[in-house]
């Protein structure tokens, strides 16, 4: 079997190596995948230690400079050489203006079909079902008119995937874990139920799509590994670790809710009572082994290593509304 090519924008990222990862062969000097790792910087620590692993080649590129990721494609050989890409871009942080992820987004898509990518999947964000979506703003808006050019681009050819990832399990780790927890107790009714995911599950769906190209076909995966209320989620948390969620005073909470209006605008929507996307099912037969809160704070415990900004957001900028 011929080896396929992948091109994984965000390798460096928590979504973009957990595909690296779920994508790893177990035969080193035999592999269906090669992933080729965009990054700007080659030679930072993280891309040495993806280049470090058998099946990933990094490339350099920036999303912000088009001719910069066509020679990506022309490097590979050109039209048909790259089978897949996946596209995961930067949060560009709560309130923050979202227009360079749009075009970066609508780039990557629209070179994927000149250059005839077989396999195209477009990491978005689950927001309660499409009735809103001409009422969002900033990097909702962005991503909703990236996944709307993709559609566009089935017609002519481009065999898309949509994922949309729920709320992360990981927005609860490390100190700004413990803001989190108690901005979304003060922000949110307690019989609100958050859908939540873990990063490593998006890689591993992205990696059944790659697997399964044809029976994911224009489809839009809702990735959703839990459905709890603030109180379930303190609840799984004690049965994996003996402890509570951390947390900070409630008056930190809602003096958060107060003053920073990107954070209480995140609460409002969580808190939208429209219910859970149809396209459940759909992630679900692509991949059956979610993981659910619990097991995710098992795993965490036993864990050595803590992110403490992995999505660029601390405390610092929430307090002072920049994030």
């Amino acid at each position: 079997m011929a080896t396929k090519t992948i091109l994984v924008l965000g390798a460096t990222g928590k979504q973009g190596a957990s595909l690296v990862a779920a994508l790893r062969p177990a035969d080193a000097n035999a592999h269906e995948f090669q992933l080729l790792a965009l990054t700007r910087s080659p030679t930072s620590p993280a891309a040495r230690r993806l280049a470090s692993q058998p099946h990933v080649k990094v490339v350099e590129g920036n999303l912000d400079a088009p001719a910069s990721l066509r020679k990506v494609f022309d490097d590979a050989g050109g039209r048909g050489s790259i089978w897949g890409v996946f596209v995961v871009l930067a949060f560009p942080g709560l309130g923050a203006n979202a227009d360079g992820e749009e075009r970066q987004g609508i780039l990557v898509a629209d070179l994927a079909l000149e250059y005839g990518v077989s396999a195209f999947i477009f990491s978005s964000v689950e927001r309660g079902g499409e009735s809103y979506d001409d009422k969002l703003t900033l990097d909702r808006a962005a991503k909703v008119k990236i996944e709307r050019h993709v559609r566009s681009l089935g017609e002519q050819g481009l065999r898309w995937t949509i994922l949309r990832p729920a709320f992360f399990m990981e927005n609860f780790d490390g100190t700004i874990g413990s803001v989190t927890a108690t901005v979304l107790r003060c922000g949110l009714k307690p019989t609100t139920k958050l859908q939540l995911i873990a990063a490593d599950d998006i890689g591993r769906v992205a990696a059944a799509v790659f697997k399964s190209p044809d029976a994911n076909a224009s489809k839009i995966l809702v990735l959703t590994g839990d459905i709890l209320t603030a109180s379930e989620q303190d609840a799984a948390y004690v049965r994996a670790t003996g402890k509570h969620l951390p947390s900070v005073p409630t008056f930190l909470g809602k003096t958060l809710l107060a003053i920073n209006g990107a954070t209480k605008g995140l609460c409002m929507r969580l808190d939208d009572p429209r219910g859970y996307d149809a396209h459940l099912a759909d992630a679900r037969a692509a991949y059956p082994g979610f993981t659910s809160f619990e097991e995710w704070a098992k795993a965490r415990r036993r864990s050595t290593k803590r992110d403490k900004s992995w999505n660029g957001v601390t405390a610092a900028k929430l307090a002072t509304g920049r994030q």
